[in-house]
Order: C-alpha cells, then sequence, then structure tokens
C-alpha cells in the first residue's frame, strides 16, 4: 500500500471527510486535491484579467495637472500599475471567501470568482477607457453597492429562483456558452492572452500575432486627434497589417504550444494535463533573457519581476 493509498485511507476516516460526505460521494483526497489544483490553475486568470479590465476604467486615480500626459501621463500609469494590484488582492479575496463559503454551508464542490462580462460593461460602457465615459467611477461604484444589496435580498427571498424560472430555457442554455466564447475572445488577444487575434478596421477582428515592435495602434480618429495627435484616444487595440510579422510572435506560439500539451494528454486521459500545460507555459515565461519572458528588459518588466520575486505580498487597498 502506497503514501497516496494510505492517506487517502486515513483522511477518509476523519471529521472533515464525513462533513464533506467524501465517502458517499466516492472520492478521496488526493482526488479532490488535484481536482482542486487544476480547478485553481484554470481559473487563475481571472487574477489578471479581472484587475486589467477593472483597472482601465481609471479607478480613483486622476491626472496630474502638472503632468502634460494627462491620462497618458507617467503619474497616471503608475497609479493605474497600483491600482491594478490592490485589484488583484481583492479579487483573490473575494474568490476565497467565496469558495470557502460555497464549501461550508453549500458543501457542493464548486468554485467561484468574480464573473467576467460585467467588468467589462463597468469600464467600457458605463465608467468609460480612463474614465472617459459619462459615469464618474464613485457614481458606478454606489450603484454596485445597491444592486449587491437588491441582490442579497432577491436570493434570501426567493425571489431570484422565481425570476430565472421565467426566462426562457435556450436562453438559460445559451448564455453559458456565450459566457464561454467571451473567455475564448479574451484568452485568444493579447492584454491578457495569447495574442492571435487582433483588432480590424474591415472585419472587426483578423489574425495577428505580430511582436511588439511590429504593432499598430488604433486609435479614436476625432477631430481634437485629427488636429493634435498627442490628443489621440489609444488603448490595447492594434494591428498587424500596416508593419506586417502575422504569426511570428514568439509568446504566441509558446501559448499554442500550451494548448496543443493540454490536448494531448486530454486525448490519452491524463486528469493532470490542465495542470502541465498551464504549468509548463507558466513555468518558461518567468526565465528573464528571452522572447518569451514576462518579465523583458524594460522599466514595466523590471517593475513587474520586482513585484513577483516577492514570493509572497499583500497589497494594502487605499
Amino acid at each position: 500500500m502506497g503514501f497516496i493509498q494510505r492517506s487517502d485511507d486515513w483522511f477518509a476516516t476523519t471529521r472533515v471527510a464525513k462533513f464533506f460526505e467524501m465517502n458517499e460521494r466516492g472520492t478521496t483526497l488526493f482526488t479532490e486535491f488535484g481536482g482542486a489544483v487544476a480547478t485553481f490553475m484554470t481559473m487563475s486568470y481571472i487574477l489578471a484579467i479581472n484587475p486589467a479590465i477593472l483597472a482601465q476604467s481609471g479607478g480613483p486615480c486622476v491626472p496630474d495637472p502638472e503632468d502634460e500626459g494627462g491620462i497618458f501621463g507617467e503619474s497616471y500609469e503608475e497609479c493605474l500599475e497600483n491600482l491594478k494590484r490592490e485589484y488583484i488582492t481583492a479579487t483573490a479575496v473575494v474568490s476565497c471567501l467565496a469558495c470557502i463559503l460555497m464549501g461550508l454551508l453549500a458543501n457542493l464542490p464548486i468554485a467561484l470568482a468574480p464573473g467576467m462580462g460585467m467588468n467589462a460593461y463597468f469600464t467600457y460602457s458605463v465608467v468609460g477607457w480612463r474614465g472617459t465615459g459619462e459615469t464618474s467611477w464613485n457614481a458606478a461604484c454606489t450603484a454596485i453597492l445597491i444592486e449587491g444589496f437588491i441582490f442579497l435580498v432577491l436570493a434570501v427571498s426567493g425571489v431570484r429562483v422565481f425570476l430565472s424560472k421565467l426566462i426562457p430555457e435556450p436562453v438559460r442554455l445559451a448564455t453559458p456558452a456565450a459566457i464561454g466564447f467571451f473567455l475564448a475572445h479574451l484568452g485568444l488577444q493579447t492584454a491578457e492572452g495569447i495574442g492571435i487575434v487582433v483588432s480590424d478596421i474591415a472585419t472587426a477582428v483578423t489574425l495577428g500575432a505580430c511582436p511588439e515592435d511590429k504593432r499598430t495602434p488604433i486609435v479614436a480618429f476625432t477631430e481634437s486627434c485629427a488636429a493634435d495627435t498627442n490628443t489621440c484616444v489609444v488603448s490595447d487595440a492594434y494591428t498587424c497589417d500596416d508593419l506586417g510579422g502575422v504569426m511570428t510572435s514568439p509568446t504566441t506560439w509558446m501559448g499554442i504550444l500550451g494548448m496543443m500539451i493540454i490536448l494531448v494528454l486530454l486525448a490519452y486521459k491524463w486528469r493532470s494535463s490542465m495542470i502541465i500545460g498551464i504549468g509548463f507555459v507558466t513555468f518558461t515565461s518567468w526565465f528573464r533573457n528571452t522572447a518569451i519572458t514576462y518579465f523583458p528588459d524594460t522599466i514595466v518588466g523590471d517593475d513587474r519581476f520586482d513585484y513577483f520575486r516577492q514570493v509572497v505580498a499583500f497589497k494594502k487597498m487605499s
């Protein structure tokens, strides 16, 4: 009898195993541990995507009057970077509490974290990119607080279940698939993905994956932008049509390699396929002075590496 089997047999007799009904559900300690690691790794993108999207709203950051760059100034960029790290802490804490409550109160193996979709609506439709919308960040946060209390009342009173049954079944079935396509599209973009999909004026999206030095930013060509290009509003949208280099980005091919590893291992029915594929790509991106590193020899790369090598850090929220 090996170590894993002995550990599973011992744990099956504990109060924790009885509380979670592990014997009745036919599961073991190491099975649950492997499932937890795989679930965390497949959901950990939220720790990058959610803060990145929310930080693009500008948050409480305001342009420095002495900085001519305005919302593109160095002080504003620094504020956004600090804001993003605060959002990372908030996302991690909320996800942790939600998962613990789901396990202890509902006794269900369901992982919870901030959902995708509403954060994009909050940033790009309500507040606007870097606060360029018609609604202020403070007003939008107040509305979210009120919304949270409303949803709490609906959930406790049971009205939420009644309302959900009023939604047509085709819509209920289509919604998770639509969210899945949305997340896949995010993963194929550059902001926090592999960059295989980029913006296109004619078709909205097209094949990209060009290196950073081949990217041409797409701007909102307003009257003020036409008069002074320094006032043009830009984002992370770009095209590869001008300078070329389509499908030559090393990070894109590393992402494709990671997906191929997962697919091959899934074909051989390896339960740890997700862990191995994601872990391989993640580990290789840690090395500096490579074409696929997440920490390039730039100011941003050095700042990322300084934050990364702390290993464990808790960003205070101001």
